[in-house]
């Protein structure tokens, strides 16, 4: 059983250090009050004379269901919002890939009015497929936005190579997507922090408001292509992590640290280092996980 109460992240120049206010146990087996909690509701089932035999056998089978399960059915109505969890994975992907400049953002529209989820999903796909064959390979994170009038469109972040002039004014890069509108802006600083990125939180926002639609129940949050890298993670002990970096020669300057409250860990801080590392050696710090 793993035990940790500090994950680290590594970024380009960057490092994020989050402490966490209670100590988190990796495969932790079911909790015995839980499982005390299900006999006795059963038992409460089964001895109330209130209720039909088959009205115990439902109520019964109900609570005999994996846990999941049953949060998965209390939750089926309710609005989805993104999880912390997902936020920090979209937004590991952009400062991971497309904060060098150069970076691409660009925007697909489509000019009928109605697309599925699934339609729109494989014209983006057969899209990178062409885009690949005429520019070559290169990274791309997309989310979905639905429009007013119903349909989706694109938002793109990629590492494409500058495309030639006249491809631009004569349509030949527009009509590689052939479906509607193509808009290409080049990003020229996409900020690490957060708040300071308007472009990132464009993106989440829209990110947010894919999830929170019943059309995207079932579907992918967003797209992205299998050459992106991410963050290298360590967890393990605060106190042994910092030594260790200091023991290397890690040099840290903080620039944002936020603590907040968390329900089942009591609390989370997270501080923001710039990182100055010379011995280049950061790779080989605690555990990867």
């Amino acid at each position: 059983m793993e035990k940790f109460n500090c994950t680290m992240k590594h970024y380009k120049g960057y490092m994020t250090v989050t402490v966490y206010g209670r100590e988190i146990r990796t495969d932790r087996p079911k909790s015995r009050k839980m499982k005390e909690q299900i006999k006795d509701d059963l038992r409460e089932v089964e001895e109330n004379p209130n209720l039909s035999a088959l009205e115990k056998m439902v109520l019964g089978a109900v609570l005999k269901q994996p846990k999941p399960e049953r949060v998965r059915k209390r939750n089926a109505s309710r609005t989805r919002k993104l999880t912390r969890a997902e936020k920090e994975r979209f937004r590991d992907l952009i400062v991971m890939n497309f904060t060098d400049s150069g970076a691409k953002y660009l925007t697909l529209t489509y000019e009928k009015a109605e697309v599925t989820v699934d339609e729109a999903s494989k014209d983006f796909e057969n899209w990178v497929k062409r885009m690949r064959d005429r520019y070559g390979d290169f990274k791309y994170l997309a989310i979905r936005s639905f429009q007013r009038r119903g349909t989706i469109h694109f938002h793109v972040l990629a590492t494409l190579p500058t495309i030639p002039k006249e491809e631009l004014k004569d349509g030949t890069f527009q009509k590689i997507w052939g479906l509607g509108g193509v808009d290409v802006t080049r990003v020229y600083l996409l900020p690490f922090l957060y708040k300071k990125s308007r472009l990132q939180k464009y993106m989440m926002k829209n990110l947010a408001e894919f999830k929170g639609d019943e059309r995207s129940y079932g579907k992918r949050l967003f797209l992205e292509s299998k050459n992106l890298t991410k963050p290298e993670v360590w967890k393990g002990d605060y106190e042994e992590l910092m030594d260790e970096l200091k023991e290397r020669g890690v040099e840290l300057t903080e620039i944002e640290r936020v603590r907040f409250p968390v329900d089942y860990l009591e609390s989370m801080e997270i501080t923001t280092y710039q990182v100055m590392d010379g011995n280049n050696e950061l790779e080989a710090t605690g555990e990867a996980s």
